[in-house]
């Protein structure tokens, strides 16, 4: 448990010592944390003796489908909250292996596009869907394609954990608008952000190893501690798939006539240390160090 001292303020001079601290304490209750309450990592699963790449990939693909089903998904929609999917046309931004597609289309949905820019995810998910989902053949469809290139219209476009990816996410979501009917709905749920503790994803080091890791470590480091794990060129955090979205910048994006915010919420869940989470975003000075994750629905305006 964090200590009473930790829920001061600090100040400006002491900034980093204090975060220091708290991160040190963040991370030894993640260790105590049940694997349950933590983010699935099938890169993590090792091989068997004698396994392919190939086999491996398949049965790492397999088991992230899995936890995307059993878990993810419903922890999604339970922050998200309220979403009549029914008798919609749905579009999914950033599908993966299409998880979350299939469960749209058991809820009802008339017909759901899943589209992501990962060939191999939606080779699998196209399989999956012919093997193990059958009956939805005729309501969902997987695409590797851009956004920009589809033309058709849809009520509703969902997104899960991609906004913090997307590098221009401007540009994207007046293409989500173009595609939108009058008043068709955004619904989006993502996280970490960024700054907030893991918000690296475990880009640099290959694991999440400590909180607030771009806070406490420059980056020109984390970023030639990612070329030499990964031997590739890495010149920007952008190269790691990570925007350094902001909940202020979030807010600004939508903050356009285009679009009414219906309902916004941060730090949803139920996991150790996210009452304290909420707590303290709500201190200007401190709301992109504690904003873990953000879920919104939004409502594009009739003429827009």
């Amino acid at each position: 448990m964090l200590s009473s001292t930790h829920w001061a303020v600090p100040r400006k001079s002491g900034n980093l010592l204090w975060l220091t601290a708290l991160a040190m304490d963040l991370r030894l209750t993640s260790n105590r944390q049940n694997e349950r309450s933590l983010r699935f990592e099938p890169w993590a699963i090792p091989a068997l003796p004698g396994e392919a790449d190939e086999a491996l990939r398949t049965r790492r693909e397999a088991a992230f489908y899995k936890w995307q089903t059993e878990v993810s998904n419903r922890e999604f929609w339970s922050r998200l909250g309220p979403l009549e999917v029914a008798n919609k046309r749905v579009l999914e931004l950033g599908c993966g292996h299409g998880a979350l597609a299939i469960d749209i289309a058991r809820r009802g949905a008339a017909a759901v596009l899943g589209i992501d820019l990962d060939a191999e995810r939606i080779a699998f998910a196209e399989q999956n869907l012919a093997d193990e989902h059958p009956a939805y053949r005729n309501v969902v469809r997987f695409a590797c394609v851009d956004l920009a290139d589809i033309t058709a219209e849809f009520d509703i476009i969902i997104s899960k954990d991609s906004f913090e990816h997307i590098e221009d996410l401007s540009s994207m979501t007046r293409e989500m608008a173009r595609l939108l009917v009058p008043h068709g709905l955004i619904a989006v749920g993502f996280g970490p952000l960024y700054y907030s503790p893991f918000g690296d994803h475990g880009r640099f080091l290959g694991r999440r190893l400590l909180p607030w890791l771009p806070i406490l470590v420059p980056e020109r480091l984390l970023l030639r501690l990612a070329r030499r794990r990964t031997d590739q060129k890495i010149n920007s955090v952008a190269d790691l798939g990570l925007n350094k979205l902001e909940p202020e910048g979030f807010r600004d994006i939508f903050a356009e006539p285009t679009w009414r915010l219906l309902r916004v919420e941060y730090n949803r869940g139920g996991k150790p240390l996210m009452g304290i989470m909420r707590a303290l975003r709500r201190l200007r000075p401190l709301e992109k160090l504690f904003t873990v994750n953000i879920y919104a629905i939004l409502r594009k305006e009739q003429g827009n």
